[in-house]
């Protein structure tokens, strides 16, 4: 058995780092809190835009932009990867990056190769490492901090790339959060756009609009506007789902500080009346002795 000494440092040490875990949890819970509010703030400007699409989009030719245009070969696409600056969220950024290798591989036996958009430090530092990772552009910046006008930017490049035919589809790797325990990685097709469909728009639907200017100028407006707003929608899932596998597993590790404190104070008292006994029975041993 351990002794009183080893077993009150180890117990001071758990103490220490419980604060930890605990002070950690508290701040993943407020940044979730806040980037909830982010995401309800920006509902609004999303749900105005599909709906504007779902209008336009019944008017509109095809074949108006070419970010509707399908193409008839796919031989190189886009992924945009996004994941997290940090660790201590569970298995949030290993499970993701292993859904996106798995895309990667998938595509290359299909002949298609990948270019990647890389949208948190974790996923620069892991593709920095894999063989034949064609990084084309990463996030400078701090993912928590994203802002609309980063995810303009970057739909901007992806944007031009598909144009311009470099490459024939895009798409976004991110964790979807299903439930406040359950985080679930996921694919989304942004290019070529499919519209949301006209006929399930719901409120306004069988109204006759007219379209000032045309529907295929309005379409082209509205393309670039509805895509970032998919992509943001993206990231903020992303930074939710992470915060909430942050505070999953600071708890976790605060309860598992709770149980080791249980079992170490048991250890600790044992030890401790061990010691006492062990001591009082040194002091009847020499007074028997004297006596004697």
């Amino acid at each position: 058995m351990k002794g009183v000494k080893e077993l009150k440092a180890r117990i001071k040490s758990v103490t220490n780092i419980q604060k930890i875990t605990r002070a950690m949890e508290m701040v993943a819970s407020t940044k979730l809190r806040r980037l909830q509010d982010r995401a309800m703030a920006t509902r609004p400007f999303a749900d105005r835009i599909e709906a504007m699409m779902r209008r336009v989009a019944a008017h509109a030719d095809p074949s108006a932009s070419p970010l509707l245009q399908v193409p008839d070969r796919v031989e190189a696409e886009a992924l945009v990867v996004v994941v997290g600056d940090k660790g201590l969220c569970g298995a949030y950024n290993a499970n993701l990056l292993k859904h996106a290798v798995a895309h990667i591989a998938a595509s290359r036996e299909q002949g298609v190769a990948t270019k990647l958009y890389l949208i948190g430090r974790k996923a620069q530092m892991f593709f920095a490492k894999v063989k034949d990772s064609d990084i084309v552009w990463a996030h400078p910046g701090v993912v928590e901090k994203v802002e609309y006008q980063d995810i303009r930017r970057a739909m901007d490049l992806l944007v031009e790339s598909f144009v311009a035919g470099e490459v024939q589809r895009v798409h976004v790797a991110y964790t979807k959060m299903a439930s406040m325990a359950l985080f679930v990685p996921t694919t989304q097709d942004l290019l070529p756009v499919a519209p949301p469909d006209a006929d399930a728009e719901g409120a306004g639907a069988g109204v006759d609009y007219i379209l000032e200017p045309s529907p295929d100028a309005i379409m082209e407006r509205l393309l670039p506007r509805y895509l970032e707003m998919q992509l943001y929608a993206a990231v903020l899932e992303s930074l939710a789902s992470e915060f909430a596998a942050r505070r999953m597993a600071m708890k976790s590790a605060t309860d598992a500080a709770d149980e080791m404190l249980g079992t170490l104070g048991m250890e600790y008292n044992k030890a401790r009346q061990e010691g006492i006994t062990g001591e009082l029975l040194d002091i009847v041993g020499g007074v028997m002795v004297q006596a004697g």
